[in-house]
């Protein structure tokens, strides 16, 4: 079992809250004057398209969500459990014909993709309901209340909508071997700075997560860079993208020796480059082995290396093809306490040196998603897939 973490939500504000966008759904206002409407392009996606996302290759785990429950969710995934009171709701509290008032209270699990565990990009969970009778619920239930401006795919138990610019997915299945409803909710705000082309192709690959809950294929498969790129959603890599586009900007002309670059996204900084001195890539090597070394004192002489890393706990430094990955292990009383990550390349470019890292508290999860992303970068100069 991984990342299983649950508590009790007391209700209150925070309860209303909850209950209120998980039923009711959130509407959003917006004033503008004549003057200032527009018509805008409604996106479009293809039945084509929508299948092969669907079908995209994905490494799936078994996660054990609730005592009861097992879940499979992509590997990069991680889950916090949540169990809801129902004794403060209104008597009216309903989904469907499941009557929450009857339950002594019911499971949110969140899901979180582990490349956006310090910026959130979505709200994903799927709420788990007991019940004994397995014919409660139509999808009809779950939009009711929903002020829906376009529906682009829809079955007994799945839709894929917009509401002005959120895009959100909804799916429900009943599982006879629990006796539980799975309802999964999958939004992308109208507040995020995404592209309604790429939040529709998000959208899509929410249900593709929610039809493979109960899957049973948990085969585990080899991906490389071009892997990532057919069967990821476009913004991960297009936000990738759009990274290193500065960055050859920088690498061209703007990056001096000893300087660094670290575009943002909302705010939070992916990915570092820094330019060093050409014949001296092996600098940074011999100062991550004295920081593993525990050679801290004669490590830390070294300011520019310092400036981009530095750890006094346990180091393991591993070569992944042309990346490397420095494991970093924080110990306690000889156990360990947290285990994080970061990836990094030495590569050299129109007769320049650079370095290219992570951020040095990656989780385990986004690993080789990193390490295959550097190291086609250091051989191609490009994210772009070869033809």
């Amino acid at each position: 079992m991984k990342s299983n973490f649950k508590f009790k939500l007391k209700n209150y504000g925070q309860m209303f809250f909850v209950l209120f966008a998980i039923f009711v759904g959130c509407k959003r206002v917006e004033k503008t004057n004549d003057s200032q409407l527009a018509v805008e392009k409604k996106v479009e996606i293809s039945s084509k398209e929508i299948q092969r996302i669907l079908n995209t290759k994905v490494n799936l785990e078994s996660n054990l969500v609730t005592d009861d429950v097992t879940f499979s969710l992509p590997d990069n995934y991680y889950f916090q459990t949540s169990t809801i009171d129902t004794k403060d709701l209104g008597e009216d509290a309903k989904i469907g014909k499941i009557d929450l008032k009857t339950k002594e209270g019911y499971d949110m699990v969140q899901l979180t993709n582990s490349l956006f565990t310090l910026t959130q990009l979505a709200d994903e969970y799927v709420n788990v309901i007991k019940d004994d009778r397995p014919n409660l619920l139509t999808i009809e239930d779950l939009k009711k209340d929903r002020d829906i401006d376009t529906v682009y795919y829809e079955n007994k138990n799945s839709i894929v909508f917009s509401e002005g610019k959120t895009f959100t997915t909804l799916h429900f299945q009943y599982d006879p071997k629990t006796g539980s409803y799975y309802i999964y909710n999958g939004e992308i705000s109208w507040s995020k700075e995404i592209s309604q082309e790429d939040k529709l192709d998000l959208a899509f690959y929410f249900l593709r997560n929610a039809k493979n809950l109960l899957s049973t294929n948990l085969t585990k498969q080899e991906f490389e860079w071009k892997d990532y790129v057919e069967n990821r959603p476009k913004f991960e890599i297009n936000m990738m993208k759009y990274f290193f586009k500065n960055f050859n900007k920088e690498i061209n002309t703007f990056l001096s020796v000893g300087e660094s670059s670290a575009p943002a996204y909302n705010g939070y900084s992916f990915i570092k480059l820094h330019r060093i001195t050409p014949g001296k890539e092996g600098l940074f090597y011999d100062y991550l082995n004295k920081l593993a070394e525990g050679k801290f004192r004669e490590a830390y002489e070294e300011g520019w290396a310092k400036d981009l890393f530095y750890s006094e706990k346990q180091l393991k430094i591993t070569p992944k093809g042309n990346a490397s990955v420095v494991e970093i292990t924080d110990l306690y009383e000889g156990k360990v306490y947290s285990r994080e990550f970061m990836v990094f390349t030495i590569f050299n470019q129109n007769h320049k040196s650079f370095i290219l890292k992570t951020d040095n508290r990656l989780n385990e999860k986004v690993v080789d998603f990193y390490a295959k992303m550097f190291n086609y970068y250091s051989e191609n100069n490009t994210l772009e897939l070869s033809k």
